[in-house]
Parts: structure tokens; C-alpha cells; sequence
């Protein structure tokens, strides 16, 4: 068995017993699951195993930094972003130092919880020396230079044939995008879902 599936089946077997799940009508994203008190705990208490990550550099360590490609928690609420940062889903192959994304929001789902087009798209524009990474599933991610990000962004938008392992397509195609003061792309992180 491979990684990727041990890891896929760990994560299905804690599921399973009994992690507070997500009610698709609930539209605050909250989740309603048990009524533990775990679940009812406010957002500071301590998260699910994996889910927090250490607060970037300069960052307040008041409250915890989820990774927008983390577990978002227990009770399925949205991640909190570090400062600076934006979900995004690509809608075209970038080009010429431009980018047609749209906004998202964040939405329960049986693996708790994903990010999710809305709206329109907007147009981005990526700084001369723009930082980029692309996800090798489960496994972690590789810097790459920005434009085999965008040929990657292209190929999974065309379904994902010419990819090349390690990287893959993710189920949910969303970057975790930091702009500068000129609102230009200045980092750009593929998420992964599976």
C-alpha cells in the first residue's frame, strides 16, 4: 500500500470514530456534530492533532495559524489565514505575468472541509520574482519556478494528463496567494485536497 493511501485510510479511520462532522445546512460552516464540549470549546482552545501550525515569522502566537491546506478542526469552521494571504481557484492557464482566479470560501465536506469557487474572476498579476510551490499530495510540496506553476495550473484545468509525478491535481484546484503593497503575487502555494 502506498503512502498516499495509508495516509488516506488513517485519516478515514479517525473520521470514522466519531470527529465532530460538518451539517450541510448549516450555513455558518460551523459544523454541528456532537454536543460535546470540545465542539462548543471557543476557536483558541488547543485543535485537532496536525491542525495548528506554528505562527510565521512576525505573526501574533495569541491564537493559533491553521495552514489553509491543513485540517481546519474539529468542528469543520474555516481556517484562519495568516495576515496577507488569499484562497484563490485559477480559472485559466496563467500567462504574461497574469492570473484569472476567483475568490473562495471555505465548505464542509466528509473530509473536513475545503476551499470553493465563488463569484467572478478577478485578475492577478505576479511580482518579477515571485516565489511558487506545487503540492506532491499527501507527501509535502517542491519550490518550482513560477512558470511551471502556471503550466501546472493549465494542465490540471485540462484534466490533469500531463502531469508529472510527484506533482498531481488536487480534487479542489485552489493557491494560497500572498500579494504585495502593489497587489501584485508575491508567493503562491498550490493547496492540496484530495
Amino acid at each position: 500500500m502506498d503512502s498516499r493511501r495509508l495516509i488516506t485510510a488513517a485519516v478515514l479511520t479517525v473520521a470514522a470514530l466519531g470527529l465532530v462532522g460538518c451539517d450541510p445546512n448549516d450555513p455558518s460552516g460551523n459544523g454541528s456534530g456532537g454536543s460535546s464540549a470540545a465542539a462548543a470549546a471557543p476557536q483558541a482552545s488547543a485543535p485537532a492533532a496536525g491542525a495548528a501550525q506554528p505562527a510565521p515569522a512576525g505573526a501574533s502566537s495569541k491564537a493559533p495559524t491553521v495552514d489553509p491546506g491543513g485540517d481546519p478542526g474539529e468542528n469543520c469552521a474555516t481556517p484562519k489565514l495568516p495576515a496577507g494571504h488569499k484562497i484563490v481557484q485559477p480559472v485559466a492557464q496563467p500567462k504574461q505575468d497574469t492570473m484569472l482566479a476567483k475568490a473562495t470560501t471555505f465548505a464542509c465536506d466528509p473530509n473536513d472541509g475545503h476551499w470553493e469557487a465563488t463569484g467572478s474572476a478577478a485578475r492577478y498579476l505576479f511580482a518579477p520574482h515571485a516565489k511558487a510551490e506545487l503540492t506532491n499530495g499527501a507527501a509535502g510540496y517542491t519550490s518550482v519556478a513560477v512558470g511551471e506553476l502556471w503550466n501546472h495550473i493549465g494542465d490540471c484545468l485540462d484534466g490533469g494528463q500531463n502531469v508529472k509525478p510527484p506533482q498531481t491535481c488536487s480534487s479542489h484546484p485552489v493557491y494560497d496567494i500572498t500579494q504585495g503593497a502593489d497587489g501584485k503575487i508575491t508567493e503562491i502555494k498550490e493547496i492540496w485536497h484530495s
